[in-house]
């Protein structure tokens, strides 16, 4: 037998390109205003130096599979877009949960539009669909753009940092979970 006989042919296997997830130019335009630098990795995907942004490049929002760490990274993105729709980036005097709870009818001090107005009512429920315990986390990760070790105050009844930090990925996990439907953000079957 030959040695180009006993070749078999091989067939190169074709892998489908992965999905590029981008920033949106908001987020973009967020990040330059805070401050936070836009770079472009070896793949020539923008790259923003934000601790969210971070946790899905490290595959933290889920360690072992790539689609839900992209999935749980979109609901954080629309969550984000959402704060942002709702207008209360430069509130500051007061906390934003009690905006809107003491009368009825316009609220003093916002816009008045419609968007605003509906946009906080469903933040107002993602707050509810989180939970209290993963609320706080949602808001402080991925809305203000804390790291996670700034968070360890959460869980005060923990002694190390280590074991915070693992409970404050979990209700990060749990929190983007459940509030994925409600933002419109779900896996595709």
């Amino acid at each position: 037998m030959s040695a180009r006989a006993s070749r078999r042919p091989t067939r190169k296997r074709e892998s489908a390109a992965p999905e590029r997830l981008e920033p949106t130019p908001e987020r973009l335009a967020r990040a330059r205003d805070a401050g936070q630098e836009a770079a472009q990795d070896r793949e020539r995907r923008s790259r923003i130096d934000d601790p969210f942004d971070v946790m899905r490049a490290h595959r933290a929002l889920a360690p072992h599979d790539p689609r839900l760490n992209d999935l749980r990274w979109l609901i954080g993105e629309a969550l984000r877009r959402l704060h942002h729709r709702a207008g209360l980036d430069g509130l500051r005097a007061m906390a934003p949960d009690r905006v809107g709870l003491v009368a009825h009818g316009p609220r003093c001090g916002l816009p008045l539009s419609d968007i605003a107005l509906n946009a906080r009512d469903k933040l107002r429920a993602c707050e509810s669909l989180a939970g209290t315990a993963a609320w706080p986390v949602l808001r402080r990760i991925v809305i203000e753009g804390a790291p996670l070790r700034d968070c360890r105050t959460l869980v005060a009844e923990v002694s190390t940092p280590w074991r915070a930090d693992a409970i404050l990925a979990d209700r990060l996990r749990c929190g983007l979970d459940a509030i994925g439907a409600h933002l419109g953000v779900t896996a595709k079957r």
